[in-house]
């Protein structure tokens, strides 16, 4: 009965099954800020890791049903989905601000989707043809490394070598060319490394991959 969703239950949107945090409520933002600086300041930990999970990921026949919020928070914006955007950025801005004001050698990163837009959809993308954080999960992952809201970028780029949509090395390479001199570190999946499809059939390419990091001298 104590549990945050029963206590607050209008803090939260069902999708996919689950109970969300509903990220348009400045509440709800407080509340996050809250708990994460009551780890900084009570633990002597060495950082702050966000995962990519900021709105959900589209699921077939769901829904976000946050149009009531927007109506009442979204003055100023024409569409709910620079809106949202607008939510995550602010959530990370605060977090930032919040996390070095109480100890500034602390460090705040985030491993984004490995694709933040594509070529096609914006001139600073990338060449590949995903799905992509900006347009689907609202996250503008650019915009915080270039604002500096973050220390490092830790892109998921799960992906294999030559693969049409997201090709591997392209996302390694526009990851480190958007740097603005933070760290990047290049997520792998270590957990595809079995599969016998596509370009995972070949032993050698998590090792490939990381020669391929390591010749880059942007990347970490």
């Amino acid at each position: 009965p104590k549990h945050i969703t029963k206590q607050k239950p209008d803090w939260f949107f069902t999708f996919g099954g689950k109970k969300l945090f509903n990220p348009g409520l400045p509440e709800v933002q407080a509340y996050i800020v809250q708990v994460i600086m009551d780890v900084v300041r009570n633990y002597d930990i060495d950082g702050v890791h966000f995962d990519d999970y900021f709105y959900p990921y589209p699921e077939t026949n769901q829904v976000l049903r946050d149009e009531r919020i927007f109506k009442q928070y979204g003055q100023g914006f024409t569409s709910i989905e620079d809106w949202r955007r607008h939510n995550v950025d602010t959530l990370i801005h605060r977090l930032s601000d919040s996390i070095h004001a109480e100890k500034k050698y602390l460090k705040f990163g985030i491993s984004p989707f490995g694709i933040w837009r594509n070529l096609s959809q914006d001139a600073r993308g990338s060449e590949s043809n995903g799905f992509d954080g900006y347009g689907k999960l609202y996250a503008d992952a650019r915009k915080w490394v270039e604002s500096s809201w973050i220390d490092y970028v830790n892109p998921q780029v799960y992906f294999p070598f030559y693969y049409k949509a997201a090709p591997y090395e392209k996302l390694v390479d526009w990851w480190s060319n958007n740097a603005f001199n933070r760290h990047v570190y290049i997520g792998l999946a270590a957990y595809r490394a079995a599969e016998q499809k596509g370009g995972w059939r070949d032993k050698q390419q998590i090792p490939n991959q990381i020669r391929y990091l390591r010749n880059n001298a942007h990347v970490q």
